[in-house]
């Protein structure tokens, strides 16, 4: 798993690839927890280089946005594939994510 950060004001766009599973988002979700303890509250997250979505994925994704919903920070997911598209669908939480295609459109999202 590949996590690369970059900051574009107040917004930092984080792109993951690779498999986000059991084995790779403790640490995943580590590095995001450790970034909003620091002050970071808006996050872009890229998944289009995420080639494997497990659920472990969706529980890390809920646990960052309760996170950053308490600090009235915001959180929108770009890029998602259509593997993760289709299991935030189905558990029934697309709905509690901010979407869009690409991280620009992300960053126009946050700062309005």
């Amino acid at each position: 798993m590949e996590f690369k950060e970059t900051t574009h004001g107040d917004s930092t766009i984080i792109e993951l690839s690779g498999k986000l599973d059991a084995s790779t988002t403790p640490e995943i979700e580590e590095k995001l927890t450790k970034m909003i303890q620091e002050g970071k509250k808006y996050l872009i997250l890229d998944l289009g280089g995420v080639t494997y979505f497990a659920s472990s994925a969706l529980k890390m994704l809920l646990f960052i946005i309760r996170q950053i919903q308490k600090l009235d920070g915001g959180l929108v997911v770009c890029a998602l594939t259509k593997e993760a598209r289709s299991i935030l669908s189905v558990t029934g939480f697309l709905p509690h994510f901010k979407l869009t295609s690409t991280s620009a459109e992300a960053l126009k999202l946050l700062d309005s």
